[in-house]
């Protein structure tokens, strides 16, 4: 998702009311956004040109966020009685789906009963609309609250990268590309969202925060706009005051987002789209030459950036991997700037050292330790032995040449992944019920 805009900065819209933090107004034009209020059946009588029989079927209750080219509602499902997640993408000229729908159709068409299926987000329901700003795809899906925020990543554990791989080891066997995997596009699914009434949680979040969307140019076409935008909600900061937000054994994650995706066998129409920090070497290069040397995004570009991705587990890995390698407290505050775990909690090793050696100028410094020179010494010797394993893992994933990374399948039966798997074999274990209660047998063994 991006970073909210405070409407009130705009010059071409006027406001009333107080602060709200929503998506950019101007962004709702022709093949832009489309324009949603609370209440909207969708698709709307008329408007569905995918399936023209479709009835009016998911009623909007909240908005859950919004993003470049995209808005995503909390909406009922009038038919099958649950909540569902709708995401409403950017207005196009083709009337056909677009590729993040016939991907997730495609998982969803050969992936049932593989293994990892279940760690992609599901697709429960696509169609198109055509509205004022264009064709847009609409994609139903199961509702999940983002690890990209914080308080959501405060109830995951190491066995987040677990699951993670198991998806992309799926994703991988059925020629799927990610193209865009970093933290913001892994989410926890909610499915205790269900047990609660629509009036529990429309009371919960009260009356919504809405602006007006009034353009000061009376000639623009009003119905490119919605009357108002509203504020997005959590659905995690609901169910944590239920005591119901998913925890410990029953996080289970989802891969989101599948616009940048593509097949592997197929040239990619559109680059990957991971924060530069986390972009493999190859990419960078292939882009600032040109396209004259290094490639295009990859199953061994989604590799790396992933590896980068685990490095982000709040800035604790991190500080363990460097610890010797960098004295965080003493480096000089030029510019106004300290170099400490907030900023070693934010970059990859190769973002690390591109920093240093701009900041620092010179090779010759007391802050550069000699071990960065040598790789397996970057990494250090952590001495918890869970994070060695970890350490051990990701370095199998973050190597500069991409036919050297090891895939997703391999990763698998990675130490580190045995022993996650190993541990939550036994806690599922403990939380069975006791045999000699219910007079069953046990295949729990004994640890």
């Amino acid at each position: 998702m991006e970073n909210p805009s405070t409407l009130q900065e705009s010059d071409d819209f006027l406001y009333a009311g107080d602060e709200c933090e929503c998506e950019d107004p101007t962004r709702y034009k022709q093949f832009g956004l489309h324009p949603i209020i609370l209440g909207d059946v969708l698709p709307k009588p008329l408007t569905c040109v995918s399936d023209v029989n479709k009835e009016p079927r998911y009623r909007v209750m909240l908005k859950l966020g919004f993003g470049a080219f995209a808005t995503v509602w909390l909406a009922r499902d009038l038919v099958d009685k649950r909540y569902v997640a709708v995401k409403v993408g950017h207005g196009s000229d083709n009337p056909l789906p677009d590729r993040e729908c016939e991907i997730l159709s495609q998982i969803r068409q050969t992936g049932p009963g593989k293994h990892g299926y279940e760690r992609v987000i599901e697709l429960l329901d696509a169609f198109v609309v055509e509205g004022p700003n264009g064709f847009h795809q609409c994609l139903v899906t199961e509702v999940v609250s983002p690890i990209s925020d914080p308080d959501t990543r405060e109830h995951c554990s190491y066995d987040i990268l677990q699951q993670i791989v198991e998806g992309f080891a799926f994703l991988h066997g059925e020629g799927i590309v990610h193209g865009d995997p970093h933290i913001g596009n892994f989410g926890i699914a909610l499915p205790q969202l269900q047990q609660f009434e629509e009036d529990d949680i429309i009371d919960f979040f009260d009356i919504p925060e809405i602006v007006p969307v009034i353009h000061w140019d009376p000639k623009l076409p009003v119905n490119s706009f919605p009357p108002y935008l509203v504020q997005s909600v959590s659905m995690r900061y609901f169910l944590e005051t239920r005591k119901a937000f998913p925890a410990g054994s029953l996080v289970t994650v989802k891969i989101l987002d599948f616009g940048r995706a593509h097949r592997i066998d197929k040239d990619p129409d559109l680059l990957g789209a991971v924060p530069m920090m986390i972009r493999p070497p190859e990419f960078i290069l292939h882009e600032l030459c040109d396209n004259r040397i290094g490639s295009t995004w990859s199953e061994a570009a989604d590799i790396w950036a992933l590896g980068c991705t685990s490095l982000f587990r709040p800035g604790v890995l991190m500080k363990i991997f460097f610890s010797r390698q960098f004295n965080t407290v003493d480096l000089p505050q030029k510019r106004g700037r300290k170099f400490g775990s907030r900023e070693i909690g934010n970059m990859t090793i190769v973002g690390i050292l591109c920093y240093l050696l701009f900041e620092l100028r010179s090779r010759d410094t007391d802050y550069l330790a000699p071990a960065l020179y040598d790789r397996d010494k970057v990494w250090g010797v952590p001495r918890n032995e869970e994070v060695l394993r970890l350490v051990n893992l990701l370095k199998r994933m973050v190597i500069t040449k991409p036919d050297e990374r090891t895939s997703m399948t391999v990763l698998l039966t990675d130490p580190f992944m045995v022993e996650r798997r190993k541990k939550k074999e036994s806690i599922d274990c403990m939380l069975r019920p006791v045999s000699k209660v219910f007079g069953q047998s046990s295949d729990c063994a004994v640890a």
